[in-house]
């Protein structure tokens, strides 16, 4: 399966990275305060069938146990929805945005490594595309927005490579009010930005 074997590549490069990163030569201190944090990630959500997803994201660390980050998730879902649907063979695509604003709890232990817990919310955007036909029998694209309220929680861990960037890997669950619970596995970059950035 795509996502599996992009979940396997994944991990493969994210071992590779860390097995090549030098620890003597980094010098970034887990735990820093007042510092941007950037990333980018890619992975499988898994739920109701698996998909291929994708995240960025943006924060500020506020404490040494805590970073306020706005990020987006995208995930095309093919024939499936967040909510229920009356007729799923009428769905002609269907892809998830996941706006949300999440705490990341850090415990920064060791020189280089800093697991951390998830705590947030989001809004969940489902946009629909729908084959219809009208009245006088002639069909049709419908297009159709679902909105929804959800709750994130889960963990992951960062791995400071060099100074300013590292490896981010994640899970991250996501609970759809009134719909579905899935799972996002991710690996992917991050970026400690400066304080007085951009």
């Amino acid at each position: 399966m795509w996502t599996n074997r992009v979940l396997c590549h994944g991990t493969v490069f994210l071992l590779a990275a860390i097995w090549c990163g030098n620890p003597q030569r980094a010098i970034a201190q887990p735990g820093e305060t007042d510092v941007g944090d950037l990333s980018v990630m890619g992975g499988g959500a898994f739920g109701g069938g698996s998909h291929a997803t994708v995240n960025g994201g943006a924060g500020i660390a506020f404490s040494r146990y805590g970073i306020a980050l706005v990020d987006t998730s995208y995930i095309p879902l093919g024939n499936r929805t967040v909510q229920g649907w009356p007729d799923r063979s009428t769905i002609r695509s269907s892809n998830l945005i996941d706006f949300g604003f999440d705490f990341n709890i850090r415990v920064p232990i060791k020189h280089h490594w800093e697991p951390y817990g998830i705590v947030g919310a989001g809004a969940i955007w489902n946009i629909i595309r729908v084959n219809a036909v009208t009245p006088v029998g002639v069909p049709v694209v419908r297009n159709f927005d679902q909105w929804n309220g959800a709750v994130h929680t889960g963990g992951g861990l960062r791995y400071y490579i060099g100074e300013t960037w590292g490896i981010r890997g994640e899970c991250k669950v996501v609970g759809v009010i009134g719909g579905h619970v899935f799972t996002q596995l991710m690996v992917g970059f991050f970026h400690v930005t400066p304080p007085d950035w951009p």
